[in-house]
């Protein structure tokens, strides 16, 4: 796992790579007291081929506020949710 921490705004960038080993997520799985049933279609992917692959995410907003100084991460936020906002 990686992260890029940024004065100001905290995290800006994280990221990490998946667990592609088939042998390792049963265990844990059972280790965490969990059923295996409800994890089975993740398991196939991993059972029938795979290849180690990693990503990275952007805090848009806390890209928003280290460009333009912004000291609150409210009012970077293009489509705010609060309760009762929800148009549904």
């Amino acid at each position: 796992a990686m992260a890029c921490p940024c004065a100001q705004v905290g995290e800006l960038i994280g990221g990490s790579q998946r667990e592609e080993r088939l042998g390792v997520l049963v265990e844990r799985i059972k280790e965490a007291g969990l059923p295996l049933e409800p994890y089975e279609w993740y398991l196939d992917l991993r059972r029938f081929g795979t290849v180690k692959h990693s990503g990275f995410g952007l805090g848009f907003e806390r890209m928003i506020m280290f460009a333009t100084g912004i000291d609150n991460i409210r009012d970077v936020i293009p489509f705010p949710r609060y309760p009762g906002r929800a148009d549904l």
